[in-house]
């Protein structure tokens, strides 16, 4: 039984078709894993890059600093803070 429930439609010319299922049958998968795995892998890899935050030792160390020792919050930040808790949004 396949745990699959969702499906993925796309068009494709006649000839990328044939392509991609001639290479599914030499690898000896169905056409359908032959297409989803690397497409999982680059979704997967385009998404880590995407979430990853580089930064300096320098810059990681400031990060640091800021969170030990937080400044005084500015007249502008109370002010967008009074504003959030108005709108009764509750992000957790």
């Amino acid at each position: 039984m396949n745990p699959a429930t969702d499906r993925l439609e796309m068009r494709l010319k006649h000839e990328e078709k044939g392509l991609l299922t001639r290479a599914a049958t030499l690898e000896g998968v169905k056409l359908s894993q032959f297409v989803l795995e690397p497409a999982l892998e680059h979704a997967r890899s385009v998404i880590a890059r995407a979430e990853r935050v580089a930064t300096t030792a320098s810059g990681y160390q400031d990060v640091l600093d800021a969170l030990a020792n937080p400044p005084e919050p500015t007249a502008e930040l109370i002010a967008a803070m009074r504003d959030y808790e108005r709108t009764e949004v509750h992000w957790r």
